[in-house]
């Protein structure tokens, strides 16, 4: 056997046959350790990342290469496995009858020319031999290994029966209801999209991570060059698909993904937040599942992590595992340890969803702040606000209702316009308050401004900012974000429009103002709503009032 060192992407190159060969023969389903992946990270974003590409040749034949990148440490040497950070699997690139030979040859010739060194392998997938064949390397040689697996959960579409599938996710965190109501904002289409809709994409990806912290650092200037230079290659046994939700032609759901023979990876999924309440990621997948099953697809994977959106998709589950090792210098064991220990605290905080989002949501809204010098002071003002909120807030609402609509304008020529769907979709202004109304069951109807819109609910009353809700009688509604200026119209409009005999408002208790008008205007107060909050510790009490 003999062991050639690649250091560089030009000379890669030379042995792209022999790869390819090798991939074809194992029949490869990993997108990331595919040689046009590969040699394309190496090209435009490893040139810098001390990549050496181990290939291990046996009677003039090529029989495997291990994708590494070293770097010279106080300890001697630290080897990884290249793209770390943004390819989510990898392995050796080997047959499965020459593994074993190879594993050995090649780890005791990097042992012998490096002699202290730690392995810190990333993206082994369980399903595949390859850390079991580490294992079993390591086991020989007398040298100690721990591994961390992480949960990769995926679609086994090529045992699906779809309509079977999807009868028990419907009802999952209302998915029918939001689609319906999705579909009501107009014509919904899932399209294909090209490599000039990169920009569309990478839009939404900025929209929906500018304010939370991303770790893949898709939207990035410098590997935006990478991932779009990917989504330009041919289609073949390896390519990008980019797929987009549309609603009334615009975009407001994206995946960025890998196919690879039977194999779909949804790399980068992402929405508009204006239509959170809408659960458009939801629709895309169901309807990424419908069209990967026409085209022949065995596998939808979910890629790594605990996100709870894939375990209710899932209908397996593999394992991805980091192997850690080194030689048995005593500088290589001690930097092993601290390895060991770091990974082991990381394992044990990310099963905590709380903190995985405070990391996320929290931390990344204050550096979204610090980043813009206007922003610093309502950062501080907004954190304050929060703790004293944590630590003791209370709201008390009246709920009042009029019996008979009020109407003091004589001749009823009150003009008064409503938020259509369209309008809610192109309004530039709070769009993604107004979308969530319309999705609360909200009518918006305004006089002159939009943004001054009331909003008329013929089934429930909800106090959003206490997470209130409760039902309406028949021929009741609940008129929201009234002003005392416009409320006579708002009344004369409800009487004229709507068939009702019961109209119910709610008004902060310390708004004494508001609370004297709707006394004027022959309001009943008939409920009392206590909100309070202590030490983060919430309680909502309701009193009838006569």
């Amino acid at each position: 056997m003999k062991l050639i060192s690649i250091k560089s992407y030009s000379h890669l190159e030379v042995y792209k046959q022999d790869w390819n060969k090798i991939i074809e023969d194992i029949e490869n389903t990993n997108p990331f350790i595919e040689y046009e992946f590969v040699y394309n990270w190496w090209r435009i974003l490893g040139s810098k990342e001390n990549v050496e590409i181990i290939a291990i040749e046996e009677h003039n034949r090529m029989i495997a290469f291990f994708p590494f990148q070293f770097k010279k440490t106080w300890y001697g040497y630290m080897a990884n496995f290249l793209a770390l950070g943004i390819a989510n699997y990898m392995d050796i690139i080997v047959r499965k009858s020459d593994a074993s030979r190879a594993i050995m040859f090649a780890f005791d010739e990097l042992i012998k020319m490096k002699k202290s060194i730690v392995f810190s392998l990333h993206g082994l997938l369980e399903s595949t031999d390859t850390p079991f064949a580490i294992t079993q390397y390591l086991n020989a040689r007398n040298m100690k290994e721990r591994h961390f697996s992480i949960i990769t959960p995926y679609i086994n579409l090529k045992q699906l029966n779809f309509d079977e599938y999807m009868k028990t996710r419907k009802k999952l965190h209302g998915m029918d209801r939001r689609e319906k109501r999705l579909r009501a904002l107009g014509d919904v289409s899932l399209k294909i999209l090209e490599e000039n809709d990169m920009d569309e994409i990478v839009r939404l990806h900025k929209r929906r991570w500018e304010k939370k912290n991303d770790t893949s650092g898709f939207s990035t200037e410098r590997k935006q060059v990478f991932f779009r230079h990917l989504a330009a290659l041919p289609p073949g046994n390896f390519s990008v698909r980019l797929t987009a939700l549309e609603v009334q032609g615009e975009k407001v759901a994206f995946t960025y993904g890998f196919t690879c023979r039977t194999r779909y990876l949804g790399y980068v999924l992402g929405h508009d937040s204006d239509f959170d309440s809408y659960g458009p990621g939801r629709l895309l997948i169901k309807e990424k599942m419908s069209q990967l099953i026409s085209d022949g697809f065995h596998k939808l994977d979910m890629s790594i992590g605990y996100e709870p959106y894939k375990m209710e998709w899932n209908t397996n589950v593999d394992f991805t595992r980091k192997s850690i090792f080194s030689t048995n210098t005593i500088r290589a064991k001690t930097c092993r340890n601290i390895l060991w220990l770091k990974d082991i605290l990381i394992s044990k905080i990310k099963k905590y969803r709380v903190v995985v989002m405070f990391r996320r949501n929290t931390i990344g809204k204050i550096k979204y702040l610090l980043r813009q010098e206007e922003n610093k002071y309502y950062l501080m003002s907004d954190i304050k606000e929060r703790l004293l909120h944590y630590i003791y807030y209370k709201r008390q609402y009246l709920i009042g209702k009029l019996t008979k609509p009020y109407s003091s304008i004589e001749n009823n020529n009150v003009y008064v316009s409503k938020i259509t769907t369209d309008l809610a979709l192109s309004s530039k202004q709070r769009r993604r308050d107004i979308l969530q109304k319309v999705y609360s069951g909200y009518a918006g109807y305004y006089l002159d401004d939009i943004l001054k819109a009331f909003w008329i609910n013929e089934n429930v009353i909800r106090l959003d900012d206490i997470k209130v809700v409760f039902n309406l009688k028949k021929r009741s509604i609940y008129i929201k974000d009234w002003k005392k200026e416009n409320l006579l119209q708002i009344l004369d409009f409800v009487n004229i429009n709507y068939k009702c005999k019961d109209v119910y408002v709610s008004v902060n208790r310390k708004d004494k103002e508001s609370m004297n008008l709707l006394n004027q205007l022959g309001f009943q107060w008939t409920e009392k709503i206590i909100f309070t909050r202590i030490l983060g510790k919430s309680k909502t009490s309701r009193e009838e009032l006569k």
